[in-house]
């Protein structure tokens, strides 16, 4: 197949990814300038170095398919790589379900400009009905086109990309023209986003209790394996895809800091707080919204000017909203999956599982992930309790699932410097003590992160929670042990 990203693509795309708008917003509204200690932290001790560690496989194995199998079978065993591959994929599976039955909020404000998504109540069927169906029918379609090929992956990628890339130059051009025009606030909104109380669950204004916002700062940096898993698709993969992960992981870190502090300066985050219509349901509308109303108020708008403005910055947020989610859902629906039955031993999969079509994209285990995915989210429209219960231990799951291939990896990468998996001259660090390094200050990170993600829910007194963030991924890796189990007792001795 044409390798079709050059390295300019990859790195928009990276940026694009792992760069979270909401997450930033969310940081600045929450905790104020004081959020920006932990994603130094965050960036510093985990981000930086797991993307080194990334970028190092991936110069090893970036014409592989597998990723995170290809990344550990050498390293560890084939048996683990294949363990936490699957733990990896069944994490971004009920991600997939709740990132579909999302799609409706931007889109109805999109062309509504508000959210209309609780007011379907068409031919006498709940709401909650219509976006079941909604979100099934965008399922089907999006697999369809995923069918087609690889460059519609592409495609939606780079819409999105671009679509993100437009809303932070629209903040970025926002904030600064308040800062131009109202410089006299700038220092005294810094104040008091440094002195404004914590608004984060759990965490109050001493430094070691908002220890659970470090949960959030890492998480805030995710994405960087679901890019990996395109590798492949990359000119010249192994010289330009680790080139394009350091670079990139740079650029986000800055991202983020000068975002926090941007939106601190030219914004009074008490006046925000006090705004009743404002929640982490709608955090990006609001502040963008709120930014349209301050830009209007500076230039001296008439209520119809200021409407005007106000509807251009939501309804393109939510623009931007969508194509992130569809670009997110085209690699996510493609990437974990085609590394786990295109990487892995064929023979665990059935025949017609890893069979490509005239297209190379995996069309029968692309159909039945979407059919499994509908079957959830049908089950989800019903509004029961004990399916809804059930989809947020599913979630609990995913916290802990998710988090702990990043743990794996990271510990599997003094084994591959250990047994000189590849040559000195082929270290991006020659220093084995740094590489070494690298690998505990990511492990020590995500061990932190899943301490506090058992330790919440416990304190809380919610033990089902607890109870499932421990069987959760312990039921993933049995599942995923059996599997390989069987596959091993085929083999001929």
């Amino acid at each position: 197949m044409q390798k079709n990203m050059s390295i300019t693509t990859l790195m928009l795309l990276i940026i694009t990814t792992v760069y979270s708008f909401s997450s930033m917003a969310t940081a600045f509204f929450m905790l104020g300038t004081k959020s920006l200690a932990w994603f130094i932290i965050s960036a510093l001790c985990y981000f930086i170095p797991y993307a080194l560690i990334v970028a190092q496989y991936s110069k090893k194995y970036a014409h592989q398919k597998g990723t995170i199998y290809d990344w550990l079978k050498d390293s560890f065993s084939p048996k683990v790589a294949f363990i936490t591959a699957f733990l990896w994929y069944c994490s971004y599976f009920t991600w997939m379900v709740s990132l579909f039955m999302k799609l409706m909020i931007p889109l109805s404000i999109l062309l509504f400009g508000s959210d209309m998504t609780g007011q379907m109540n068409w031919f006498n069927l709940p709401a909650q009905v219509w976006l079941a169906l909604l979100a099934i029918l965008a399922v089907l379609c999006l697999t369809y086109l995923l069918s087609r090929g690889f460059k519609t992956i592409l495609s939606f990628l780079k819409i999105s990309s671009l679509a993100m890339v437009a809303l932070l130059l629209l903040s970025l051009f926002s904030n600064l023209t308040l800062l131009v025009l109202q410089p006299a606030n700038f220092i005294p909104n810094l104040v008091k986003s440094w002195q404004a109380p914590s608004f984060f669950a759990g965490t109050y204004d001493h430094f070691f209790s908002q220890l659970p916002f470090f949960i959030f700062a890492i998480t805030a940096f995710g994405g960087l394996d679901t890019v990996a898993s395109l590798a492949d698709k990359t000119k010249e993969s192994r010289k330009k895809f680790p080139q394009a992960v350091i670079f990139s992981a740079g650029i986000i870190a800055l991202l983020y800091i000068l975002g926090i502090i941007l939106w601190s300066g030219t914004n009074d985050i008490t006046a925000l707080r006090q705004t009743n219509q404002m929640h982490l349901g709608n955090l990006m509308y609001g502040l963008t919204g709120s930014l349209a109303k301050s830009l209007a108020q500076a230039f001296g708008f008439n209520y119809w000017q200021t409407n005007l403005l106000y509807q251009f910055y939501i309804r393109y947020t939510a623009f931007t909203l969508l194509t992130a989610y569809l670009g997110l859902l085209s690699s996510i629906t493609y990437g974990p999956l085609k590394s786990l039955i295109t990487g892995t031993p064929k023979e665990i999969w059935p025949k017609s599982f890893i069979k490509l079509n005239h297209k190379q994209m995996p069309d029968n285990a692309l159909w039945l992930q979407a059919g499994v995915i509908s079957i959830c989210i049908a089950a989800l429209s019903f509004n029961n309790q004990i399916i809804g219960n059930l989809f947020n231990q599913l979630t609990y799951m995913t916290n802990v699932s998710r988090a702990l291939p990043y743990f794996v990896v990271a510990a599997s990468f003094p084994f591959f410097i250990r047994k000189n998996i590849v040559g000195q001259e082929e270290l991006l660090i020659s220093d084995k003590r740094v590489n070494h390094l690298l690998s505990i200050s990511v492990c020590l990170c995500v061990a932190v992160a899943i301490f506090f993600q058992v330790y919440e829910p416990l304190k809380a007194g919610e033990y089902n929670n607890v109870l499932t963030l421990i069987l959760g991924p312990g039921l993933f890796a049995l599942l995923a042990a059996k599997l390989y189990q069987r596959f091993e007792r085929s083999q001929p001795i």
